[in-house]
């Protein structure tokens, strides 16, 4: 059982550019155990509120502190975000979400250098980085779930990856060697690792992200040179998975616009799913590190399993009625 799970983690923590690897039952519990295995209690950790709740309710279980940052172009973390965050707070450890698949292209050096750790969640993003960022080049864990919206669609299951050998002495694999240790994470390790195809997995997220790449160059190809509507460059230098494509919409009329014909037409959209921060503010550990701020002008683009043509077509639609 320990050495089925560890083999895959070894084999799938080369594609995080990490050396060992553990799979769990899930994503969020793989988030539980790196951050119990990096920190203690009362940490502080920087998390930007374009994360699923589930992120800040297991900082919140492990009775640390969220410090939410809402990020200056509402999807991704800069440089700019978290020095000015830590202006205002001491950070343990910095939470990096590449959510949307999106990369969060941060100097890590910099950070890692000041004492802070860094866990890498990876969820929406395959294949991600740039010539200048590597996923897990500079992280000290990289985590992952293999829920079946995400790359690596497994359905149930996630990992976390990392160089240190020893932090696996930290996960109870469920075996005679984890009854013997009180000391021992929750039963974390997901014990069928030999039903999961690594190579079938793999090959399914590389078509996955192909097929989200295609739909993202198709909207900027739709979108190039539009005066009012702004979005992301779709370049090789960058190489975003693009779990959603973002635009924003500049003027706010034209947006409250845009939803209402979204409801006439077929086009696969959402919006951002907000945190609700003055929610969070009952939580004591999180009263004072909250602000709410509010979300603007921003739809994001379906791109995974869609008739790019009609989408293409709709969005069209979208642009000459606006």
């Amino acid at each position: 059982m320990r050495e089925n799970n560890l083999k895959l983690g070894k084999e799938l923590a080369s594609y995080f550019n990490k050396k060992f690897g553990v799979i769990t039952y899930s994503g969020t519990l793989a988030i539980e155990a790196a951050l119990k295995i990096l920190l203690n209690e009362n940490a502080n950790v920087l998390v930007s509120s374009e994360v699923c709740y589930s992120i800040i309710n297991t900082i919140l279980k492990l009775k640390m502190h969220p410090i939410i940052v809402k990020p200056k172009n509402n999807i991704y973390l800069t440089d700019e975000d978290i020095n000015l965050t830590l202006k205002k707070y001491n950070i343990d450890c910095i939470m990096l979400v590449h959510q949307f698949g999106i990369l969060n292209n941060l100097d890590l050096l910099k950070y890692k250098s000041l004492g802070i750790k860094v866990i890498e969640d990876v969820a929406q993003a395959w294949d991600i980085g740039s010539n200048s960022y590597k996923i897990g080049t500079f992280s000290d864990i990289v985590v992952t779930s293999f829920g079946k919206t995400k790359p690596l669609s497994n359905g149930i299951g996630g990992g976390l990856f990392f160089d240190e050998f020893k932090m696996i002495d930290n996960i109870d694999f469920c075996d005679n060697l984890s009854r013997k240790d009180d000391n021992l994470l929750l039963s974390y390790a997901y014990p069928l690792c030999e039903q999961i195809n690594l190579k079938k997995l793999v090959s399914m997220a590389n078509k996955i992200v192909l097929e989200q790449r295609n739909a993202a160059r198709k909207y900027y190809e739709l979108l190039e040179n539009n005066d009012f509507i702004e979005y992301l460059d779709v370049s090789e230098e960058i190489q975003n998975t693009w779990h959603r494509f973002p635009i924003w919409i500049k003027d706010k009329k034209k947006f409250n616009q845009a939803l209402k014909i979204l409801e006439e037409l077929n086009l696969e959209y959402q919006l951002p799913h907000e945190i609700n921060l003055l929610e969070l503010n009952k939580f004591k550990k999180c009263k004072k590190m909250c602000e709410e701020k509010k979300y603007f002008n921003i739809i994001l683009l379906r791109t995974r399993s869609i008739n790019l043509d009609i989408q293409a077509n709709e969005l069209r639609k979208l642009l000459i009625m606006l």
